[in-house]
């Protein structure tokens, strides 16, 4: 008896893999998205209208760049990056994206190549996908080519890449809206293992203020040669000629000082020296011997922003998703009391408002 339920179990095993087998493979399509709060991917499922694969592979870039409607997932290939073109040889695919890819953090980044690889590599003839950046192979933090990329490359999503990311908090600074002084700003930002804290901060402040009442503080297209720092504790900072242009309305002292006091937040970094092709820069009008290795200036910082609020000032205020309701008495009728008001039971607490 239990010969013959063994040998039915087996029959019927043996039924739904070939079932699954001749599975439509159009139910095994999905879109993978960016979560709106950026810790992962949604796939969707989605059914193509070609059977043709590169058909296919237009479509599904089309459908991973798109808006959605949905609150909780977003296009994973965001605003301000396009898709170039495409070639597709032997089921390898090469993509090659224009626009502001490289401004994006280590961890956005992550998850926008994932779902792009997952998705495409579903398609039948994509086995890998090679990403070029502005025509040039894409390269991680350090520096490396990546190559190819397969599904697998991204184990549980982003695969150990993400077991190498670390989180810090910078305090950066660019040019107040006048370009005659420093703003300090403060972002969360992820970054890889590998990659040095103070070529992290370079890199952030090449990418500009999240602030749009800062203006940035270096020259546009500006490119790091190299970073390094000495025993002494002074960090050599070495750009190529693009650091040299003038930038409109913001003096050359704000630029020197907006790198030595972000590198200088840093407290291995004592001291910075700046070059240009391994020579001292050729800037006028500046304020201090850029030949030699420059130290903090504090007297450069603004801490009021269009007459905001100083941070020498010790009232905790909170800028990021503020509810300002809370402050604000909404035509308060004459004798009511408004929320900021002492009560009647605690007259003391007018002398202490």
């Amino acid at each position: 008896m239990k010969r013959i339920v063994s040998t039915i179990l087996i029959i019927c095993i043996l039924f739904t893999l070939g079932a699954c087998g001749h599975k439509d493979k159009s139910s095994q399509y999905k879109i993978y998205y960016v979560n709106t709060d950026k810790n992962g991917l949604t796939p969707v499922d989605y059914k193509y209208k070609s059977s043709d694969d590169a058909d296919r592979i237009s479509e599904a870039l089309k459908a991973l760049a798109k808006k959605t409607d949905s609150v909780d997932y977003m296009a994973a290939i965001p605003a301000g990056v396009d898709v170039d073109r495409w070639e597709l040889d032997d089921q390898s695919l090469s993509l090659y994206l224009t626009g502001d890819y490289e401004s994006l953090d280590v961890y956005t980044e992550i998850l926008v190549r994932a779902a792009i690889v997952k998705t495409l590599t579903l398609i039948d003839g994509v086995e890998s996908v090679s990403l070029f950046i502005n025509d040039k192979p894409f390269t991680d933090a350090s520096g490396e080519i990546l190559g190819a990329m397969t599904s697998d490359t991204f184990i549980d999503d982003f695969g150990q890449e993400t077991d190498s990311l670390l989180s810090t908090e910078l305090t950066l600074y660019f040019a107040s809206a006048d370009g005659l002084s420093l703003v300090p700003e403060t972002r969360q930002v992820y970054y890889s293992r590998n990659l040095s804290p103070e070529k992290l901060i370079i890199e952030q402040l090449l990418n500009g203020p999240d602030s749009s009442e800062l203006l940035a503080s270096l020259p546009a297209d500006t490119k790091l040669n190299s970073i390094s720092i000495s025993e002494n504790g002074v960090c050599i900072v070495n750009f190529d000629a693009t650091f040299e242009t003038a930038i409109s309305n913001v003096t050359e002292n704000v630029t020197v000082y907006s790198i030595v006091n972000s590198l200088t937040e840093v407290d291995s970094i004592k001291q910075v020296q700046i070059l240009v092709n391994g020579d001292v820069p050729h800037l006028s009008n500046l304020e201090v011997d850029i030949s030699a290795a420059i130290s903090r200036n504090e007297d450069i910082i603004n801490n009021n922003i269009n007459g905001g609020f100083s941070t020498e000032d010790d009232t905790d205020y909170t800028y990021d998703y503020m509810d300002y309701s809370d402050y604000v008495d909404e035509e308060t009728p004459e004798g009511e009391e408004s929320d900021g008001e002492p009560s009647a039971e605690n007259p003391d607490e007018a002398s202490t408002n």
